[in-house]
């Protein structure tokens, strides 16, 4: 796959004419933004992005991750239980190919995964109670202790000059599966990326985790060389990049609980109705914490 019309034509019929297909290699991965209406932001409703060592997957990832967005937007407006939501947190896109059966399983334990993060990333910023684990070490040493990574980590570092890395792991409670929080830090402040999976899926963990971190570091330097017109995402990203956000990532991790996070029953857990190409999915737990609202000082990105 190495043309645009190559690239293109694994475009969804329904989706055809209606991106702009954006590309770009960091390190050993490529990276696919799929762009429906030009502007200037690397994180809106309307930039959808694919990240991987393998350009096909990381392509299928940004086409997945619009078709989400398409399928909640449309069951929004239907009026659907199951979209009955502000924010499409939870939903998860697969592409079918020649395994109904598969692709509705992927899709569901992706969306169970996304539910799984919010729920316990807002949880443990929200409540200093919760349990949680922490590993704090110099960039040379994390190279060293993760090697699949070291590339990418030294092109953040000529992009942020960091100085530690955060590892945070909430305590859930009875769970087979993992939250991962990392936080980059830097002189002027913090950058964070998470992602939820298997416990035994560690690597997979890390490099989504620290693929959102890079993309939200671009960001910053983004708005940083030419502020704009600021989404409450990116307004909460600037502010944790300053020594104001540090202080309070800080004062976060001072406050050491007892508490695993009990994640309660799914109030939704069903597809959703979408392009013939792909399997969507939805979970979302009762009482699910907002994960992004207007208020800045929550490191929830």
């Amino acid at each position: 796959m190495n043309t645009n019309h190559e690239i293109a034509s694994l475009l969804p019929r329904e989706l055809k004419n209606l991106v702009t297909i954006e590309y770009s290699k960091i390190a050993d991965f490529h990276w696919f933004n799929l762009v429906s209406e030009k502007n200037e932001s690397l994180i809106s409703d309307r930039v959808f992005t694919g990240f991987d060592k393998d350009m096909k997957v990381a392509f299928s990832k940004a086409v997945s991750e619009m078709t989400e967005r398409l399928s909640f937007n449309l069951g929004h407006k239907a009026k659907l239980r199951s979209c009955a939501t502000q924010r499409s947190d939870g939903i998860a896109a697969y592409p079918i190919a020649n395994d109904f059966a598969l692709a509705a399983y992927n899709a569901r334990e992706n969306a169970l995964n996304e539910a799984i993060e919010r729920y316990a990333w807002a949880t443990w910023w929200d409540q200093h109670q919760v349990k949680y684990k922490h590993e704090k070490y110099l960039l040379q040493d994390f190279c060293l202790e993760y090697k699949i990574l070291k590339k990418l980590l030294i092109e953040l570092d000529s992009i942020l000059k960091i100085e530690f890395i955060h590892f945070i792991e909430p305590e859930i409670l009875n769970s087979e599966k993992k939250l991962v929080i990392v936080i980059a830090e830097f002189n002027g402040g913090v950058v964070t990326g998470g992602a939820c999976d298997d416990k035994g899926k560690l690597e997979s963990i890390l490099i989504r985790s620290f693929s959102e971190l890079l993309r939200h570091a671009l960001v910053l330097i983004q708005n940083k060389q030419k502020p704009i017109h600021l989404s409450d995402y990116e307004n909460r990203l600037l502010y944790f990049a300053s020594m104001a956000g540090k202080d309070t990532f800080y004062n976060r991790l001072s406050q050491k609980g007892t508490l695993e996070i009990d994640l309660p029953n799914l109030a939704v857990d069903e597809q959703i109705p979408s392009v013939k190409t792909h399997f969507v999915h939805r979970c979302l737990f009762q009482n699910q914490p907002p994960f992004i609202d207007e208020n800045y000082e929550r490191m929830c990105l």
